[in-house]
This record gives C-alpha cells, sequence and structure tokens, in this order.
C-alpha cells in the first residue's frame, strides 16, 4: 500500500510539475512581445509605365486615411490612419498580414478616393518612420480616382425567367451638393463582356493603370448645359423602355425611362424615348438590342478633360487599342476622366474575374445568379432636407451596393430631372 502511495505521490508532482511547465508556456505565448511598424501610404499620379519602378507623387498628400493591418493566421485586426507624412504607426503581433488602405483626400482641387491593398506581408520587427519612408517593402503606391457627384446608383442586369432580359435598366443619381450636368457624359461597358481571370494584356505603350478599355460606349446630348441634374435627382437609361410586363408577367414598367440604348430595331424602339448616342463599338452591330451579359458587365461613366469626346474621337486610332496579338480595336477611356464604375461579377465567389481596376472599384457585387429579377443598389447612409438620399459611395462595390428582390424604376425618393419627358 505505500507503494501505491509513493508511485500517486509520484505521479501527482509530476502531473503538477508538467502543468506548472505548459502554464509557463501558455503564458510566454501571450507575453509575445508587441511590435511597432510604420506604414507609408502614396498615391502615383500622371503615366504610370508598365513594369518599371511607380514614382509616388511627393506631393500629394494621404493623410488621415485608414490602414488595416488583418492577421492571416488568426484573423486579428489593427487598425491606424496616416499622419501628416502619409505613415501610419501601429503596434502588432509579430506575423504575417494583409494590408488594407481606404480613405479620402484632396489634391489639386479635386477629392480622391484612396483603396488599395497588399494580400501578404511578413513582419516581425519594428519598423520606423524612417524605414518606411525609404523600404518600398513598407509603402503601398495606390491610384487615386476621382470622386464624382455623378454615380451609378442601380443596375437592373440578370433578367427574369424564363430567359427575358430585354427590360436591363441602368440609373445615375447625383449624390452631390452641386447641380451636375449630362451633356457630353458617356456610359461604357468595359471589356471584357464577361467576367474572367484570364484579363487581356494591353500593349507596353499604355502603361499600367492609366486606361480602362471599352467595347460600346454611349454618349447623353447637350451642347454643356442643356441637362442639369439637380442633387438628388435621376436618370434612367433602358435598354427598351416599355410595360415589359405585357411580355414577361414577372417583369416590370421602365416605358418612363429618360433615354433609351435602341440599336436598330424598328420594332423595339418607344418614339416617347430620346436615343442615347452609340460613339463607339467594337464588334459586329446587334441590331436587335444593347444586351449586356446577364452573368454581369463592368461600366463606367466619363467626361473628356480638355477633348471633345463624340463619335469622330473614337474613329481616330490613337483613341483606339488592341490586345497584344489581337486585332479588334477597344475605346481608350483616360483613368482621370472616371467618374465612376462599378464591377459585376457572376457570384461573389468570383472576385478573381474582377476586370476593372482596383480604383475604380475595389470590389465587385453581384446577385448571385441569372433570371431571378434581381436588381443591385447602392446603400443609403442619409438623407438630405427635402428626402431625396446620400447613398454610399467609397469605390468598393462589395461593400456599397445591396440586392433588391425587384427593380425600381427610382426608389428611395430620387426625383426626376425638370426636363424629363416625364416630369
Amino acid at each position: 500500500m505505500r507503494k501505491l502511495y509513493l508511485l500517486t505521490a509520484l505521479v501527482a508532482i509530476f502531473i503538477s510539475s508538467s502543468c506548472i511547465d505548459m502554464m509557463k508556456e501558455v503564458r510566454d505565448v501571450e507575453r509575445v512581445a508587441p511590435i511597432t511598424v510604420s506604414y507609408k501610404v502614396c498615391a502615383a499620379t500622371g503615366f504610370i509605365p508598365k513594369g518599371g519602378a511607380i514614382t509616388p507623387d511627393p506631393n500629394f498628400s494621404t493623410e488621415g486615411v485608414d490602414v488595416t493591418f488583418t492577421n492571416t493566421k488568426t484573423g486579428q485586426v489593427f487598425r491606424a490612419k496616416t499622419g501628416s507624412n502619409s505613415i501610419a504607426t501601429l503596434d502588432i503581433e509579430p506575423g504575417v498580414y494583409s494590408i488594407g488602405v481606404t480613405g479620402t483626400a484632396t489634391h489639386a482641387g479635386y477629392n480622391y478616393f484612396i483603396n488599395g491593398n497588399v494580400p501578404s506581408i511578413s513582419i516581425f520587427e519594428n519598423i520606423t518612420p524612417e524605414r518606411a519612408e525609404s523600404d518600398t517593402k513598407f509603402q503601398l503606391v495606390v491610384r487615386p480616382a476621382k470622386v464624382g457627384s455623378l454615380l451609378i446608383s442601380e443596375i437592373y442586369y440578370c433578367g427574369i425567367a424564363s430567359y427575358y432580359f430585354r427590360d436591363q435598366t441602368y440609373r445615375f443619381y447625383n449624390n452631390g451638393s452641386e447641380v451636375v450636368y449630362l451633356d457630353g457624359l458617356c456610359f461604357a461597358q468595359l471589356h471584357p463582356n464577361i467576367a474572367t481571370a484570364n484579363l487581356p494584356t494591353w500593349p507596353d505603350e499604355d502603361g499600367e493603370g492609366n486606361f480602362v478599355y471599352s467595347l460600346m460606349v454611349w454618349q447623353f446630348p447637350g451642347s454643356g448645359t442643356e441637362y442639369p441634374v439637380a442633387p438628388g435627382e435621376s436618370v434612367v437609361v433602358a435598354q427598351e423602355p416599355r410595360d415589359h410586363r405585357t411580355n414577361n408577367p414577372n417583369s416590370y414598367d421602365n416605358s418612363r425611362s429618360e433615354y433609351q440604348t435602341w440599336t436598330g430595331n424598328v420594332s423595339r424602339k418607344n418614339d416617347d424615348v430620346p436615343n442615347l448616342t452609340n460613339i463607339h463599338y467594337t464588334g459586329s452591330w446587334n441590331s436587335m438590342q444593347w444586351l449586356t451579359s446577364v452573368f454581369g458587365a463592368a461600366f463606367c461613366i466619363f467626361k473628356g478633360e480638355g477633348v471633345t469626346v463624340n463619335k469622330a474621337y473614337y474613329e481616330d486610332p490613337k483613341n483606339l487599342q488592341n490586345e497584344v496579338e489581337k486585332t479588334a480595336k477597344y475605346a481608350k477611356i483616360p483613368a482621370d476622366w472616371i467618374l465612376d464604375g462599378v464591377e459585376l461579377i457572376p457570384n461573389m465567389n468570383s472576385l478573381n474575374m474582377k476586370r476593372i481596376p482596383g480604383f475604380v472599384d475595389a470590389g465587385a457585387t453581384s446577385v448571385g445568379a441569372t433570371y431571378i429579377g434581381k436588381t443591385v443598389s447602392r446603400k443609403v447612409v442619409s438623407k438630405r432636407a427635402d428626402g431625396t438620399p446620400i447613398y454610399q459611395d467609397t469605390n468598393n462595390s462589395t461593400e456599397d451596393f445591396q440586392i433588391n428582390d425587384s427593380p425600381m424604376l427610382r426608389r428611395n425618393g430620387e426625383k426626376v430631372p425638370a426636363w424629363s419627358p416625364w416630369k
């Protein structure tokens, strides 16, 4: 019996000793010393060469931008803002991180969105502000995107069962505080039509991120100030404006749209609705209708700066571009002209199929399926005194858009412009 007591005592001592060792190990893990890390956010403006070093604009301040460090192993998130030196400094645990950058900046009289990310970076030592200033490993160079008052507020693209798609509709909204003019505004469908992970390769002469490329460009009429859109007003463009319930009882009535994208089929035209002007199309013209992919296309709105953009502009070869080793010519759109862009993908697991650069749209949105009659529209963040909405606009469609069960000509109290044929 005494041997049993002795054995029990020894086991107890062993277990106690092991527990103490394990507790020490746990405490050691818990006491991982944090490190202080500095990270710089830079902005590149002007022409960016392809494959070469990107030179940040030293006069472009990114003060006040949010910088988020996410530990790729634990999911723990650390946040900080950039200071007057465009550097964010924060305490984190050593590890591998993804870094996200988001915010706004003002430069040369314009407001800009700042969006960018680094998917993976190993950080296991202190990084001083001086090192972040000189070491490009601890810098993120982003392409700033202009903040436009006019934005794409809703897109109905997926169609309705069974296989009806002639009700595709797009809405543009003045989200700002000043009157904007539609005159000369261009609405572009970007290449490629269907989302793909195999993105086109463009010639080196175009550099990196200086242009987007369009297979279809429509233009609003007007000589300058004929078509004002006040804050809180929206403009609707339909592939085919009509009461589609006569063709498909599950569809809706978009006959009171401001414009149509008519392509020449007399039987599909609505004489009560003005036409947008087509100023560029890559490919063989389809006189039945302008159909965009029901899986989701990518779009932007833009206005030329310092040049007159019209049909003649895109008949000039220097304003077109073909992919490497291909012949089809696409409309070149300078990045600085873009007011807003939205990427649509087949579903939210298809983010690797984004076609447009992050400075145009850092994310993407989707209704998730085809022929289900749903739309995507921007989230309301507040209301004006007159009840019109102010929509979320961070240049990230993943965050900015929501899914609606059915389309509406206008929603959330948006108003109709005074010049609309339906006023």
